[in-house]
């Protein structure tokens, strides 16, 4: 089984102004066997790390570091090699179904194309389609009228079950999920906390979930990274119930079901030039030294902090 590595990524686009920087010094590792969220703010940059992992990012976007599948270093991967690893090597299931699905192709042939980049035999294919619709699912009288529907032919609720088995259809070995419940009313998002946890019984090697669902967090995932203004501040398996950095304890009790506590402040902006810790303006707990250095972290990969408090 293989990890993901990342090794200081920093990813940056260029502006009128000069820069925006999406990704700073990133290094952290998403475990194999594990399901990481990976939770913060919207602009933190979580949403840019999961594209660079996927190979997606726009060809403006300057890039440096490593990210290793493995032995293998995605960043120094051909666009073809990349081509060729998405779907089999990293599934991805994206935010809005709606706007993933192919609007005029039929359900069968789109997923007929997922299930064609697996290394299973031929002959099996058609059998793999229907056991996926099981599996999320559709009952058995309805299988035909779905695979000859077209996306718009569908509910909310079908395309999200699609939509996942499409990220799975390919056999492969690691799943990464951008917002899979953001905007979904109270219904679709139970749906969707099912279908991931059926994903993970299809014995994937890893996930990767990018969330602003603190819910889905708990419920699912094995550990948690957080990230702010374009860093991983946090990262374990008990950030959710104990959390330690200061950001992160303000951005869980933002959140109904701690209280709806608005944080005092607000991020940096894009392309802001930062000294010291990124956090330690809107911080109560900032120390001289906060503005002056920006903190290492603290801990080992597993159980990461980026404080000084904990030095």
């Amino acid at each position: 089984m293989r990890d993901i590595r990342l090794d200081q990524v920093e990813i940056r686009f260029p502006v009128k102004e000069g820069f925006v920087e999406a990704a700073v010094g990133v290094t952290t590792t998403f475990q194999s066997g594990e399901i990481t969220a990976i939770i913060g703010e919207s602009g933190c940059g979580k949403s840019v790390l999961g594209l660079a992992i996927l190979g997606l990012l726009p060809i403006y976007a300057q890039i440096s570091g490593s990210i290793w599948l493995g032995e293998n270093d995605l960043f120094r991967m051909s666009p073809k090699q990349m081509r060729n690893l998405r779907g089999r090597e990293i599934g991805f299931i994206a935010q809005n179904p709606a706007d993933s699905l192919n609007p005029v192709r039929k359900i069968k042939g789109q997923l007929m194309e997922a299930i064609r980049l697996s290394q299973g035999d031929f002959s099996e294919h058609n059998k793999k389609l229907y056991g996926l619709l099981k599996d999320f699912g559709f009952p058995k009288e309805q299988l035909t009228r779905v695979l000859q529907s077209y996306p718009f032919q569908l509910s909310g609720g079908m395309k999200q079950r699609i939509s996942s088995a499409m990220g799975i259809a390919s056999d492969a070995n690691w799943i990464l999920a951008d917002e899979p419940s953001k905007g979904l009313d109270y219904d679709l998002r139970e749906q969707t906390y099912e279908n991931l946890r059926q994903i993970k019984k299809h014995g994937v090697e890893g996930m990767i979930i990018i969330t602003h669902d603190i819910v889905l967090a708990e419920k699912l995932c094995d550990s948690v990274a957080v990230m702010y203004s374009g860093q991983i501040i946090e990262k374990g398996k008990n950030v959710l119930s104990n959390p330690r950095h200061p950001y992160t304890k303000g951005l869980l009790d933002s959140f109904p079901s701690h209280g709806m506590h608005a944080m005092e402040g607000k991020s940096p902006a894009p392309g802001e030039i930062m000294l010291g810790c990124r956090f330690a303006s809107r911080c109560s707990k900032a120390m001289p030294v906060c503005r002056k250095q920006s903190p290492t972290e603290y801990g080992n990969n597993e159980e990461m902090v980026r404080c000084f408090l904990y030095d």
